[in-house]
C-alpha cells in the first residue's frame, strides 16, 4: 500500500481484484533491514477505492505457497520461461559478476545498488 496502491485502485473496473504480492511495500520487508518503504503509508490501501470500487483485495504471498506446495515451482518456472521466450517479459540485470567475485555481488544485493538482479557466471 502508498501512492501506487491509490492509482491502481482507481484503474481497475467494478468487481475487479487488487492482488498483494509478497511484502515489498512493508518496512520490515520492503528493501530489506527496514529500509525499504515508507512507514507512515506501508501496509495502507484506501479502503473508500475497495468500496466504491466493489473489489476483492487479495493476498498472494508466493514464497509462502511454493514452500506449501513444491510441485507448482516447476510449472511456473515453465510458464515464465515460455514468457521470456516469447519476448512477452524480459528479466533485468544491472549487474554481472564472475564467479570468484561472488563477495562483490553479495554485497552489492545485500547495499541495495542491484536494479533487477544480477548475474553470477559460474563459468567465462
Amino acid at each position: 500500500g502508498n501512492k501506487n496502491a491509490k492509482d491502481l485502485l482507481r484503474l481497475i473496473k467494478f468487481g475487479g481484484r487488487f492482488l498483494v504480492i509478497g511484502w515489498t511495500s512493508t518496512p520490515l520487508a520492503g528493501g530489506g533491514r527496514g529500509a525499504g518503504a515508507d512507514h507512515a503509508t506501508a501496509n495502507s490501501v484506501p479502503t473508500n477505492l475497495i468500496m466504491m470500487k466493489g473489489a476483492q483485495v487479495i493476498g498472494c504471498p508466493v514464497a509462502i505457497h511454493t514452500r506449501l506446495n513444491p510441485a507448482i515451482r516447476k510449472q511456473r518456472l515453465q510458464t515464465i520461461d515460455e514468457w521470456v521466450k516469447q519476448d512477452l517479459i524480459k528479466p533485468y540485470s544491472s549487474h554481472n559478476f564472475a564467479f570468484n567475485q561472488f563477495r562483490e555481488a553479495l554485497l552489492a544485493k545485500w547495499n541495495r545498488s542491484i536494479t533487477g538482479n544480477c548475474i553470477l557466471r559460474c563459468q567465462d
